[in-house]
């Protein structure tokens, strides 16, 4: 993306619709982004305003968001000073990301006052500020004090703008005086043109730098001029490159051709941020159990090694027995107090040291030794079934810490807590009503011959694909001995062409542990092969008669095979 000063003034232009516009009501999402219900020339506009970290961005929305309960104090402020008041203008500062509302509003007594909202778009040092008319600070999203900060960002403070150094205005400046600030003989000009221009990002200099060819003193100022006669066309566009996606206001021709157009500048970026945001937003909710998965995998990886020391002891249990054995046929030569005996032992007819506990008998030191033969051949056969277990955990464990990095939803949320639940792994609360049972999502393709694949991204959902959603006939793929979700083709009539084959592997080898290999293997069987081992862990499966492929993750071609879900 590259939401830079020209953006935002393009964006400007955009949300000229909204003055004159009452603000009806005012919302909090989180620590950091509002929605600003505003009725302007007979229509109802939802403005979001975000100082997110990542993710900080004004625009108009149509998505529905989530409020807490209980408003948060900047929330209450914002209330007082500007629900009810009129935008009587939206401007920018300079072609910088920085936005003033000036806002006409009345307080308690009824008496009118004037506010304005500074929205200040800076990455994570982000804010959205409210002042009075003197530019005297109300309420700041985020509160920044004289200790540790170049300016102070607290109620009563005079504001002040972020300390930055001078740089050209070019839509107010000559550009022709650009070159006077660039040094030709110092190199590395696209990164002087960013220092000394206001509101150009990187992605606009190679724009510029594109259409120079080659930055000198001749090409530099015409080039510059022709970007920004270029960005006068507004036209929101989304360019993919493999995993990353960018927008911009207008085409850039150093990118080529976008991937995709929109209508709106709010649109565009209403659609970008909003799933991201969501994701964030329910990574945020899950990291819970990511802690509480991630110490239960620790807590057993310390089981397996306590387990495996059992182990390495009880190999000296055959020794024991021995020395109980040869203690009990030599016991008449066992004198009181000694501290061990020399013995002929009768299996290698060597002679061997017997460790003896003075303060015990010989027969005494016999028994001692049997019972810790039995003790450690008792914690041996435990021990190695409490491994196999512990390894079996790991695995699952595994597979569910893979699955919560491509949770997307609630109700996957929803879902993997369900199974903690079911697993101990956290205690459900027996006063709370139980939720009615949703119904489980699963995850449509398309391979490119036209053939349905359903895929689950965690347990709950790969056991319902497989033992309840899939036929007998259908085909099942699945990473072999990689952490993954299960991969149904859903084509019964006739044989399926190997082409289909390779893209529902490389859907089942992109959602996996080994999403960023290549040449991954993934095994693939007829349904009527897969069984579900009684008491085994949710998701955890055997099968026979399968075949292996390799294929290497494509996440361009594996989102094109994507399908809207219902």
């Amino acid at each position: 993306m590259a939401f830079d000063g020209n953006f935002v003034h393009a964006l400007l232009g955009e949300l000229d619709s909204l003055r004159s516009g009452k603000i009806n009501k005012i919302q909090q999402m989180d620590d950091t982004s509002m929605i600003f219900k505003v009725r302007a020339q007979g229509a109802n506009h939802n403005l979001l305003i975000s100082a997110h970290p990542m993710y900080a961005r004004f625009h108009l929305t149509k998505h529905k968001y989530e409020f807490p309960f209980d408003p948060p104090m900047f929330l209450r402020v914002a209330r007082k000073h500007l629900e009810g008041g009129i935008i009587e203008t939206i401007r920018q500062v300079g072609n910088d990301r920085r936005v003033e509302m000036h806002i006409q509003s009345r307080n308690e007594l009824g008496d009118p006052i004037r506010r304005i909202l500074i929205l200040e778009i800076m990455g994570r040092h982000s804010n959205i500020i409210i002042t009075d008319a003197d530019y005297i600070i109300q309420d700041g999203i985020k509160h920044l004090t004289p200790n540790n900060n170049s300016r102070t960002i607290m109620p009563g403070f005079p504001y002040s703008a972020p300390p930055t150094e001078p740089k050209l205005n070019p839509r107010t400046a000559d550009i022709e005086s650009v070159t006077a600030h660039i040094d030709f003989n110092r190199g590395k000009i696209g990164r002087q043109i960013l220092h000394n221009v206001e509101g150009f990002s990187p992605l606009f200099v190679k724009e510029v730098e594109y259409l120079a060819g080659y930055f000198t003193t001749e090409t530099i100022v015409p080039a510059i001029k022709e970007a920004m006669h270029q960005a006068e066309e507004i036209k929101p566009v989304l360019y993919t490159d493999g995993d990353s996606e960018i927008f911009y206001f207008t085409p850039l021709s150093h990118l080529g051709a976008p991937d995709a157009t929109y209508d709106s500048l709010s649109g565009l970026m209403d659609d970008y941020y909003h799933d991201r945001y969501r994701k964030s937003l329910i990574r945020q909710k899950a990291q819970d159990y990511v802690h509480l998965i991630e110490r239960e995998y620790d807590r057993t990886e310390r089981k397996i090694e306590k387990l495996k020391a059992d182990l390495a002891e009880a190999e000296k249990m055959d020794e024991y027995q021995k020395y109980g054995e040869l203690l009990t046929a030599y016991m008449h030569q066992v004198k009181p107090y000694d501290e061990s005996i020399e013995v002929i032992d009768y299996y290698t007819d060597e002679p061997l040291i017997i460790p003896l506990d003075k303060n015990r008998t010989a027969s005494e030191n016999a028994q001692r030794y049997y019972k810790m033969y039995n003790k450690l051949k008792t914690r041996e056969s435990s021990a190695a079934t409490q491994l196999e277990r512990s390894y079996e955990d790991i695995r699952y464990l595994s597979s569910l810490l893979h699955q919560m990095e491509s949770i997307s939803t609630q109700e996957e949320v929803e879902e993997i807590r369900e199974e903690l639940g079911e697993q101990g792994i956290i205690k459900n609360n027996r006063r709370q009503p139980k939720k009615k049972k949703h119904k489980i999502q699963l995850h449509p393709y398309r391979t490119t011959n036209g053939l349905d694949v359903l895929v689950g991204k965690n347990n709950k959902q790969n056991d319902y694909l497989t033992s309840k959603k899939a036929q007998n006939n259908h085909l099942w793929f699945h990473t072999k001995d990689i952490p993954g979700s299960h991969v149904v083709i859903l084509h019964t009539e006739g044989e399926i062409e190997e082409q289909d084959i390779l893209d529902a592997a490389m859907i089942a080898a992109y959602h996996s542990k080994a999403r960023d290999s290549e040449s991954v293997p993934v095994d693939f069987t007829k349904v009527r092969h897969v069984h579900k081992v009684s008491g085994a862990k949710p998701g955890f499966v055997t099968y026979t008669d399968q075949q292996t492929v390799n294929v290497t993750p494509d996440r361009g071609k594996v989102m094109k095979m994507a399908q809207p879900e219902a």
